[in-house]
């Protein structure tokens, strides 16, 4: 059994309390954005350890990776609170990963290159998360659909080689994880946004900047406008 890295070595962070973090924080991340727990909930480190049958360390852990994401407030001495959701935050979020996102994808198309192999890897990648989506949506699993459609976007902006625009897009969309999971469950656009997919994935082959463009900024300007009436339905969610 491996070591471990230098770096996880001096976190003090070994492969089996890894995994553990990461079991804790995928189940914790599942019950924020699914609304099973609600925003202002409180949970604790303690009932959390004895649900999983495990030490506080890998719940801590899960616990600081969630607040990273903004769905949690650790609060010192007293547990920790699931975020409620800024209206002006997420709309804030938005303009910043449209701007971002469209300028790397057009990036993306002006490089594309059918010949070499790191587009070929990347166009068979973008074809089997299409796949995944869609057998997602067959079987009624939003929050996994959501997650495969961070990872599509993701597998793109990868190839545009620039690492501190991914990393401030994933930040960003933090603050649009739950409101994507409840436009999903409220307008059942899932079908749609694969379509889109599969545009922009091909305006890309083609090497059409505009094309690839064009179709990101509708797809992600797709719910705009229906947001508005999610932020009056669910007024507890959003602040």
């Amino acid at each position: 059994m491996s070591a471990g890295t230098a770096g996880e070595q001096a976190q003090g962070i070994v492969p089996e309390r890894r995994g553990l973090s990461d079991v804790i924080y995928g189940a914790l991340r599942k019950r924020i954005v699914s609304l099973a727990y609600h925003p202002g909930t409180m949970i604790f480190e303690n009932v959390v350890a004895a649900e999983f049958g495990v030490s506080r360390t890998p719940v801590r852990q899960a616990f600081f990776r969630l607040a990273r994401e903004e769905l949690l407030l650790v609060l010192p001495q007293r547990g920790a609170r699931v975020s409620q959701l800024s209206i002006a935050k997420v709309k804030e979020a938005q303009a910043v990963r449209e701007a971002l996102e469209i300028a790397a994808f057009a990036d993306v198309a002006r490089q594309w290159d059918e010949d070499a192999p790191v587009f070929r890897r990347a166009a068979a990648d973008m074809l089997a998360c299409i796949a995944a989506q869609k057998a997602a949506v067959a079987r009624g699993d939003y929050i996994t659909f959501v997650a495969l459609d961070e990872d599509y976007h993701n597998l793109v902006l990868r190839l545009d080689g620039n690492a501190t625009l991914m990393a401030i897009v994933n930040d960003v969309r933090a603050h649009l994880t739950r409101l994507r999971y409840l436009e999903l469950q409220e307008a059942h656009h899932e079908a749609e946004a694969i379509v889109y997919h599969e545009q922009i994935l091909e305006a890309l082959r083609a090497g059409d900047v505009r094309a690839t463009a064009e179709t990101l900024r509708a797809h992600l300007k797709r719910l705009e406008g229906f947001r508005e009436q999610l932020f009056r339905k669910y007024e507890g969610v959003f602040v």
